[in-house]
């Protein structure tokens, strides 16, 4: 499996389109070796979903994430482990111990049945913001769908 982490300098960026490269792991059980990054000229999330789809990554690991590039990512049958602070070497080490959750960002924490690490998909370790924008549908990904409608 490739894994990916969204960097800037040494640790995850703390926010997924502020990562200037991707670091990219071979994972093998327990072994995770280096497989190369990725530097991030563009910040276009199009792009950079289609760079990380050309290197066969399974699973991305990084800070906060917009809905609209999640939602995007996740289409492509990428997962993804958001919400995650800390420098490389530490969340590789909490990725390998599945102790992800110790480095779970301030302000975020997990649900039950949908926590970092829990092998869960859409939902793990969302941040406590309100999810709901007042009209009984999550504001993000009402967002997202009302830009691709509100385009010719």
């Amino acid at each position: 499996m490739i894994l990916c982490l969204a960097c800037f300098e040494n640790r995850l960026a703390s926010v997924f389109e502020n990562s200037s490269e991707f670091r990219l792991y071979k994972t093998d059980g327990d072994d995770i070796c280096p497989a190369g990054h990725l530097s991030l000229p563009s910040e276009d999330s199009t792009d950079r979903t289609s760079a990380i789809l050309a290197c066969g990554v399974h699973l991305i690991i990084c800070g906060a994430i917009s809905g609209c590039t999640r939602q995007l990512i996740e289409n492509a049958g990428i997962s993804i482990l958001p919400w995650v602070k800390g420098d490389v070497d530490q969340v590789l080490a909490a990725y390998k111990d599945n102790s992800l959750d110790r480095l779970t960002m301030p302000g975020c924490h997990n649900r039950p049945g949908m926590g970092i690490g829990m092998g869960k998909g859409p939902g793990m370790g969302k941040c406590r913001r309100a999810e709901n924008n007042g009209n009984g549908r999550g504001g993000r990904m009402n967002q997202c769908n009302r830009m691709k409608r509100s385009k010719p």
